[in-house]
Order: C-alpha cells, then structure tokens, then sequence
C-alpha cells in the first residue's frame, strides 16, 4: 500500500535535517535546495497514487489504516521541520535554510489537507493537526475572537460573557502549544466563533441571553462559560425576593430543555455536555417536593452514588461487564458518560471521561487483583447465600 513512498520522503526530511549544521555554509545550500525539490515532487506524486488507491479494490478497514499510517507520517515529518523553524521567521526575519524548510513544511500540511478533502471517510479527525496548521488557524482564530469581541461589546453585550468566551478559546490555543489540536477540535473553535459572528451581524442589538442560548445550543460546555453562567445567574436569584426565587430557577430549567444542545458537537470532550452541567445545577436549588421528576436520591447532597473503588478499579470493573455483554447498547462513549455522571469514588467527586477512559483500557495487574479479590468475596457470598 504504498509505504515505501512514505520512507521515501522520511529519507529525504532526515537528509535535510542532518545538513543543518553545515547548512550555514553556502556551499550547501544548493545540496539541501535540491533535497527540498525531490521532497516537494514526492509530495505531488503521492496525491496521485492515493488517488488511485481511493478507487482501488482495497477493502474498507485496509484504506482506513492506510490513510492513518500516512496522516501520522506526514504530520510527524511536518512537525520535526517546524521546530526547526524560529518563531522569527514568522515574523519577518527570513533565512534562506529556514525558507527552504518551510516550503517543506507547506508541501506536506498541503498532503495532508489533500488527504483530509480526497479520504474523508477514513481521516482522523481526532488526531492532533500539525505545528504550522495550528499556527495558522491560531492566527485566524485570534481574528475572529477580537472581531466578535469589538461587535459584542458595542451591542452592549455583558462584557463578563465575553471575557469567559475569549478566555476559552486562548486557553485553548495555549494548551495546544504542549498538547496538540485535533482537527474536530479546531474545527470546533472556529466555527463556534463563527456563529456568534454571524449572530452579532445579523442583529446589532443582539442580547446577551441570545448570545448564551446561541453557545447553549453549540454545546459551549468551556469551563469559564459554565462558571459565568453558575455566577450569572445566582447574581440574578439572590437579587430577587425569596417568595420569586424557585420561580425563576424553575423558567431558566424550563427554557433550557427548550433548546436543543448540538450532542455531536463539543467544546471540552473531556467534560460533559453543557446541559449535564447546568440543568443538575440549576435542580439542586429546587426542594424535592417541587422538582425531583424521576425520585432521584441524593447522596451528599448531589445525585451521585458514593463508591469504595478508585477510578481505576471501578473502570475495570465496568470494562469486565461490558466485555461480558451485561449492557444493552456497545456505545463506549454512552457507557463512559453514564458512569461518571452518575458515581464517584472516595477521591474523586466529578470522574472526568479522559480519566475514566484512560483506566477503562489501561488498567494493571495491581487493580485487577483488587477488583478480582472484590469479585471473589461475591461468588463466595453467592455459594454462602444460595449453594451452602
């Protein structure tokens, strides 16, 4: 499946990047020039061969790994020429090595862009888009940010709300810098950012309970938005009357389950969606008496069941009943939300998704000898009560 193309073009990167030492001297600058003219029509060549391969006999699980090998590929070629690359360049300082290097850079964020548009059916939209492809939306998302800011503002839109949306996506973009950005992510940030533009437009006097709805319905679960919101609206329950209180609570539960929160789109995939964080917050303040649809009891004040395990050892334990088909649905991201929504362990009060997934497939012999002696103390209790 054409791997060898690939290793081609790794040669030819490794080639450029152990010159660098002597690339200063211009003798050498012909030698590389002409190593980055091989790498850039190996990077043409390749889009014609995957496009054969597109419409080959392959099977479906064959093509799918194929682009993945060559997604990972080229985005770690990609990234190793950026680091060579000084934040200078970008801002004005040329050299020539280094322009030689980021015509590379561009070849193969141009692959993979081709590779995304021609095989969308098989990219990996969850993996991390390369150092310079997350440079260049950075930069377009800061564009966007302080364009909105400037609209939101002059719409007299609380400047808090809009402090929260920036303060999202910059920390987002930061924590990129040392943990990557995936390409569904990013998409994300942009097209969030996007809508809010279009809404500031489309209405100049646009308020900021449209503008909450908006990133409601967009599953804005940020952990900043969800703090404003927590602020907001306690400012807005304490400036009431207590008699008015429960009424006002009971309108904002009743306006959000009005509107529907775009499940396939989020945020913070590590969090929950936004409507699991704010509507079982917005509950708690309400007496059982007058808002406990489904009899739900509290534990600790919340509607989490307290467990002995640790995350770890309760993942495993979910793992070993999902692999012996006590679940009805095999959605492990159903699964995963359930079981964090609904329990915590002794250290930890809200088990994030990240945390439980990671114990979910990679626990070790330690925690499955604690969760075996665990199911060993039932079978012995089940021979005990049913089998003396």
């Amino acid at each position: 499946m054409l791997r060898s193309e690939l290793y081609q073009l790794e040669k030819i990167v490794g080639d450029v990047l152990k010159n660098e030492d002597i690339a200063s001297k211009s003798s050498h600058h012909e030698q590389i020039a002409d190593q980055v003219k091989s790498a850039k029509s190996l990077c043409a060549d390749l889009k014609e061969k995957w496009v054969r391969q597109l419409f080959s006999s392959a099977k479906e699980h064959v093509l799918a790994r194929y682009v993945h090998f060559n997604q990972a590929g080229i985005t770690s070629l990609s990234n190793q020429i950026s680091d060579r690359i000084p934040a200078s360049y970008f801002q004005g300082i040329e050299n020539q090595i280094h322009h030689l290097y980021y015509s590379i850079v561009s070849s193969l964020d141009e692959l993979l862009a081709f590779l995304r548009q021609g095989f969308y059916k098989y990219f990996d939209s969850d993996y991390p888009v390369s150092i310079d492809s997350c440079r260049l939306a950075a930069g377009q998302i800061n564009m966007l940010l302080a364009e909105i800011k400037i609209a939101l503002r002059q719409s007299g839109i609380d400047t808090t709300l809009v402090n929260a949306v920036g303060l999202s996506i910059t920390d987002k973009l930061t924590d990129a810098k040392q943990y990557g950005l995936s390409y569904r992510q990013l998409d994300y940030c942009i097209s969030i950012l996007e809508v809010v533009r279009q809404q500031a437009r489309d209405h100049s006097n646009v308020s900021t309970t449209e503008v909450v709805q908006e990133l409601y319905r967009q599953n804005f679960n940020s952990y900043h938005f969800n703090q404003w919101y927590q602020r907001h609206l306690s400012a807005i329950i304490n400036a009431a009357s207590e008699n008015k209180r429960e009424k006002i609570i009971l309108r904002e539960i009743q306006l959000l389950k009005l509107i529907f929160v775009e499940r396939n789109k989020i945020f913070e995939p590590d969090l929950p969606p936004i409507n699991e964080q704010l509507l079982p917050w917005l509950e708690q303040f309400l007496p059982p008496q007058i808002y406990n649809p489904n009899g739900l009891l509290k534990f600790n004040e919340h509607h989490r069941m307290p467990l002995q395990f640790s995350v770890t050892q309760f993942a495993l334990f979910v793992r070993l009943c999902y692999l012996e088909g006590c679940f009805h649905i095999n959605n492990i991201s159903d699964i995963f939300r359930f079981f964090t929504l609904h329990f915590e362990t002794k250290k930890q009060l809200n088990i994030s998704l990240k945390s439980f997934a990671h114990a979910f497939y990679g626990a070790d012999q330690a925690t499955a000898a604690v969760v075996r002696d665990f199911l060993q103390r039932m079978i012995n209790t089940i021979n005990k009560i049913y089998f003396p």
